[in-house]
């Protein structure tokens, strides 16, 4: 009897701890559904791209525009008037040389002009007087031949002391040094006081046309035939922040080096606030030939897979399918679809990293 008490207790015990957990499990909250999440979209079209290729080099001045100019004649430097980063004019004097002693040679010289023109109207007189002498009977022919012969050689002698003259004047000329053209000084190797041998490999400043500079960039020989003489364009570059340059292809040289299979272009670069340096390393993008019209889309909707491969979500509806695609031509901002999808689809441009395939999408309202 006490056993079947005890019995019928924890049974009931047993049926009211079964019915507190249902009753428990009857008041729990319901499941809460995933939340769809939020994308942004872009619409499939048709354009032509125009690819760009990226060109990096050494700034340098135009062919015949920068010049290290150096003494001509040998001798001590007397004063330099310019220093790095001063703007000059063509012909402006930028150093002199000590002339005293060119200046005596040139005296020298001089004289020596004014004695030979003595000479020779001295030769002069005695060829007239002779003749006059001849034609009365009085003097020989041969008398009046001699004259005349050194009336020749005074003339002769003449010449040379006034060509003496030039070269001297040349030489004091060559101790003031000058700019070829109008630039800026680039550099200033030599102080007044130092000495020159006048020597071409010893020069005294630098000047160089910096407002336009060139670049020389090394292009893939399968490329050349995209690039178009002439083309002009506009950059930037993260040496000078902020600032936009205008460039023209001026070039596409005519050889290939065999060894990287490589061309080079010149390209020119207006520089008129003097922002860009000689020696200054830039990359720009080149622009290239338009590409064929074809299915264009930001290049922010291409998402790849776990292996790298490009697909794209296509919304049809409330769904976003992930297709692979085919890329043709790429520039920065736009890439070229070759196959995958269609002109006028629907392609997800931001939010669809981690998607499932087939999943649910809601479409951000502009």
């Amino acid at each position: 009897m006490i056993r079947e008490v005890i019995g019928s207790r924890a049974w009931r015990g047993s049926m009211l701890v079964v019915l507190s957990l249902a009753v428990g499990c009857s008041k729990r909250d319901p499941v809460e559904p995933m939340p769809v999440p939020e994308v942004t979209v872009a619409v499939v079209r048709k354009a032509a791209l125009h690819e760009s290729l990226r060109v990096s080099g050494n700034l340098a001045a135009l062919p015949n525009r920068d010049a290290k100019i150096s003494a001509l004649v040998p001798g001590r430097i007397q004063a330099v008037m310019v220093t790095e980063g001063d703007v000059v004019r063509a012909g402006q004097i930028l150093a002199t040389l000590d002339s005293a002693s060119l200046q005596d040679q040139l005296r020298q010289t001089e004289a020596a002009v004014a004695q030979a023109k003595a000479n020779v109207e001295n030769a002069k007189v005695s060829a007239a007087r002779d003749e006059g002498l001849l034609e009365r009977g009085i003097a020989a022919r041969k008398e009046l031949e001699d004259a005349r012969t050194l009336l020749a050689v005074n003339e002769s002698l003449l010449r040379q002391a006034e060509a003496a003259r030039s070269a001297a004047e040349i030489q004091v000329t060559r101790s003031v040094l000058r700019a070829p053209f109008e630039g800026t000084v680039v550099h200033r190797f030599l102080s007044a006081g130092e000495q020159v041998d006048g020597a071409s490999g010893q020069p005294v400043v630098e000047v160089a046309d910096v407002s336009v500079l060139e670049l020389l960039g090394t292009v893939p020989a399968s490329r050349l035939s995209e690039i178009s003489r002439g083309a002009e364009f506009s950059f930037s570059t993260a040496e000078v922040p902020g600032a936009t340059f205008q460039a023209q292809l001026a070039a596409v040289l005519p050889s290939v080096d065999p060894a990287t299979d490589n061309g080079t272009v010149r390209i020119r670069i207006r520089n008129p606030r003097r922002l860009l340096r000689l020696g200054m390393f830039v990359s720009l993008d080149l622009p290239l030939s338009a590409s064929a019209q074809g299915l264009v889309v930001p290049r922010q909707a291409v998402y790849p897979d776990e292996t790298g491969a490009p697909h794209v979500y296509r919304v049809s509806g409330d769904e976003a399918d992930f297709v692979p695609v085919e890329l043709g031509v790429q520039t920065k901002d736009q890439v070229q679809i070759v196959s995958g999808i269609a002109d006028g689809d629907t392609v997800i441009l931001t939010g669809g990293y981690g998607l499932p395939q087939k999943t649910k999408v809601r479409v951000k309202q502009p």
